[in-house]
């Protein structure tokens, strides 16, 4: 048996990759570390890594050369979107290394994710309904029962032990290092703080958003569930890297081919910091397109419930597509989404979307879960201390099989991924 060699790159803000290392260490393999910033030596303190203080473009040759220097076999990190992470999976996969991708569960609730090579339009997992059927077959149903208490308090608060520091010393420590998030983190903090002292008129315009929709027929209301402008799902899986772009182009859709009794209902991410402005947004994009009447926007409400009251949902690539295929409704995902499988989501046009949607097939998407389950999930969670015990647990174990779930025969090149809906989300000739 060959011996291995670990790599971590950046991981979340919460001790998970500390904890994870050490799980893999007493099992034998070695564990190594690149910091980027202060943030993520704090949560990897007090064990040792190493500094990475170039500037971006010398990452690659950086990289390459750690790799070949420290016989590195494997290299784990938090999603494939962030530049550094991008460039570590193209020179692991060309190098002949493991590379394994951490990220929050495509099932929810209490799942994570551990993907080899990439995620979304780079994922192993077969979009075929017959390879997803082979892969279920003997496989147990995938849990969907709530394991853990998540806190909010917690979230916050590791964000800005993550955060805190690279802004305070991050110009002594690591000058040339930028942050992945798109704007800077007092920034964000302000944002919160903005929407924390609305809280009670938001909660009221989105009680009277949701009853203005819901008073359209049951048969012709729509739901889309916002996602976050800088989310990489957005930026690298979705047509031209723009929500903002896509959902206007959406209620131009709406406006044009939808039926007059149609409604639409936009759902503001849960986690969204205000700064995107979509009420404004979306109310001038409907007033453009002289459907204000029948467009809502919602800062809040339960989206289990919204899906429950639809007709259909359009996505981009959330996991709340997921959900709603859960509960037996038409998805539409205009991104690259790991369900955007025939006989799962819609596949026609989107203009074809509001007066035809199309059901699920149920059966298909209870093999799709548990071929998901068997391959690239395992039961944990980032923050919580049962969550990070459950999830370190799996995460290292599958981390240690020698063999991946998905055959490397279903490898997906790394260029950007093309997208069904871009020529008539922004009338392409």
């Amino acid at each position: 048996m060959i011996a291995r060699t670990f790599l971590f790159l950046q991981g979340p803000a919460s001790p998970f990759l500390r904890l994870l290392a050490d799980a893999i260490e007493a099992r034998g393999p070695t564990i190594r570390k690149i910091n980027f910033s202060v943030g993520d030596a704090v949560f990897w303190w007090p064990k040792k890594g190493d500094w990475f203080r170039n500037r971006r473009e010398d990452w690659r040759d950086y990289l390459a050369q750690y790799i070949s220097r420290h016989g590195v076999t494997d290299i784990v990190m938090l999603g494939d979107g962030r530049p550094q992470h991008a460039i570590a999976a193209e020179v692991g996969i060309e190098m002949g290394v493991r590379v394994h991708i951490l990220e929050h569960g495509y099932l929810r609730p209490d799942w994570l994710t551990l993907e080899p090579d990439g995620m979304t339009a780079y994922s192993r997992f077969p979009r075929e309904p017959d390879a997803i059927r082979a892969l279920a077959a003997g496989r147990p149903p995938a849990d969907s029962g709530r394991l853990f208490q998540s806190s909010f308090l917690t979230y916050a608060l590791y964000d800005l032990a993550y955060h805190i520091p690279n802004v305070a010393l991050g110009w002594l420590v690591h000058r040339h290092y930028r942050a992945h998030g798109p704007v800077h983190p007092a920034v964000e903090y302000a944002g919160w703080i903005g929407k924390a002292l609305t809280l009670r008129r938001r909660r009221s315009r989105a009680q009277q958003a949701i009853t203005g929709w819901s008073a359209f027929p049951a048969e012709s209301r729509f739901l889309f569930p916002l996602q976050l402008p800088g989310d990489y799902q957005i930026l690298r899986h979705a047509p031209g890297g723009d929500l903002f772009s896509i959902v206007d182009a959406v209620i131009q859709s709406f406006a044009r081919h939808a039926a007059p009794e149609a409604s639409l209902l936009f759902k503001v991410h849960p986690i969204d910091n205000g700064l995107s402005r979509w009420p404004q947004r979306i109310k001038a994009a409907a007033e453009r397109c002289r459907v204000s009447a029948r467009v809502f926007i919602a800062d809040g409400g339960d989206t289990d419930d919204l899906i429950r009251r639809s007709a259909g949902v359009v996505v981009v690539n959330s996991t709340v597509g997921l959900t709603a295929l859960g509960q037996g409704k038409p998805v539409i995902a205009l991104g690259s989404a790991i369900y955007d499988v025939p006989g799962l989501s819609f596949q026609g046009s989107l203009a074809s979307f509001w007066t035809a949607p199309q059901l699920p097939d149920p059966q298909l998407f209870e093999d799709f879960n548990r071929a998901l389950a068997a391959t690239t999930q395992v039961r944990g969670g980032f923050i919580g201390r049962d969550a990070l015990r459950v999830g370190v647990r799996n995460i290292a174990e599958r981390l240690m099989e020698e063999e991946d779930r998905l055959p490397v025969t279903l490898r997906k090149p790394r260029n950007r991924p093309v997208f069904r809906y871009e020529r008539e989300l922004f009338n392409l000739d």
